[in-house]
């Protein structure tokens, strides 16, 4: 019986090692399924709970963009994938279960804009919200 407990122990240890090493491998922010986005289409993406926001308006696939899967509540868009998202994102694309609440300031305060299921908008200028968010919630249906 000893033997058991100690053979079930030394497993449980080496899928914890094993787990660590691939986030050490994969970064931080692949583990919480943040991934910068050049070729991928996020269509094809299994999960349909996704937002894909855009540094530039009108969905700029030359300009830095970035794949949220869902779920997530960032209290903070600073250094996501190594690049400062916060003030900086002009469009948002959604996914088609994916609801999001994106916040004027940190910490989920300030002003909010709320986006639902497959709701594109290709410049947050419209909604008075151009370069303004820093902070989100992207929930799944």
């Amino acid at each position: 019986m000893m033997e058991t407990k100690f053979t079930e122990w030394t497993r449980l240890l080496a899928g914890l090692l094993f787990v660590h090493a691939l986030v050490g491998l994969v970064g931080e922010g692949a583990a919480m399924g943040i991934s910068q986005q050049q070729d991928n289409n996020p269509m094809k993406h299994d999960n349909k709970c996704w937002a894909e926001i855009y540094m530039n308006a009108d969905f700029d696939k030359n300009a830095p963009r970035l794949l949220l899967v869902g779920p997530h509540d960032l209290p903070t868009l600073k250094g996501l994938n190594d690049q400062n998202w916060d003030n900086d994102i002009e469009s948002i694309v959604l996914g088609p279960e994916a609801t999001m609440v994106a916040y004027e300031h940190p910490e989920f305060a300030g002003r909010t804009l709320i986006l639902a299921a497959n709701q594109n908008i290709g410049n947050l200028a419209d909604a008075q919200m151009k370069n303004e968010i820093e902070s989100l919630r992207l929930a799944c249906k």
